[in-house]
């Protein structure tokens, strides 16, 4: 936290933690930082500073397919020892960190390709990350998150010149290709360099 906070004092920083964990749990995590913009849930809710409201993402989502996805998670719990589903106000996670490796990774594959074709029709993404699959409507990710921080900020007039963007999984990659793109975009708009670097470690 002191790191992050030496951070959010200078001025000329801007620092936003984007994260797939709920805005209540980030709120008390960084309650000390008081200078931090959070996104919460990957971008459904949004926070500016710590004095102002959470925001919900501009669209209009119908979460109906939470009553088709939660049964088939519920069928590999019972089959998965120690697997969990965690409720989230956007989104479904099944974790299987805590389960045996060799029993968790194949009904996880099992569970995504059964989760795809049973929400085909609906307007969501499933997604696989370490140790967990999660569900969550399309329009919500750390990618548009990146983009929308990046382009306010270009747009107040900022000179955006330099990005460190850090993540510890491939559902982060998203994010990196997202901001690479947009930063190519401001910098011909603005007609400057800026240095980009990202960080990702995985296992």
């Amino acid at each position: 936290m002191r790191t992050i906070n030496r951070l959010c004092d200078n001025s000329k920083n801007i620092v936003f933690i984007v994260s797939g964990r709920g805005r209540d749990n980030l709120s008390k995590w960084f309650s000390l930082c008081g200078e931090i913009r959070i996104a919460a849930e990957h971008g459904y809710y949004m926070r500016w500073s710590y004095d102002k409201e959470w925001e919900i993402c501009g669209q209009n989502f119908d979460f109906g397919w939470i009553q088709m996805a939660e049964p088939v998670m519920k069928l590999y719990i019972e089959a998965t020892y120690d697997s969990s589903i965690e409720t989230k106000e956007s989104s479904l996670v099944w974790h299987h960190q805590d389960a045996n490796p060799g029993f968790g990774s194949c009904p996880a594959k099992e569970m995504f390709d059964h989760l795809e074709s049973v929400l085909a029709n609906k307007v969501v993404a499933v997604k696989r990350g370490q140790f967990i699959i999660e569900v969550k409507s399309q329009g919500v990710s750390k990618g548009i998150v990146a983009d929308e921080v990046l382009t306010s900020i270009a747009n107040d007039g900022r000179k955006v010149d330099f990005v460190l963007c850090i993540g510890d999984g491939r559902l982060d990659e998203e994010m990196f290709e997202i901001i690479e793109n947009t930063m190519s975009r401001i910098a011909s708009l603005q007609c400057n360099n800026f240095c980009l670097h990202s960080w990702t470690k995985t296992k």
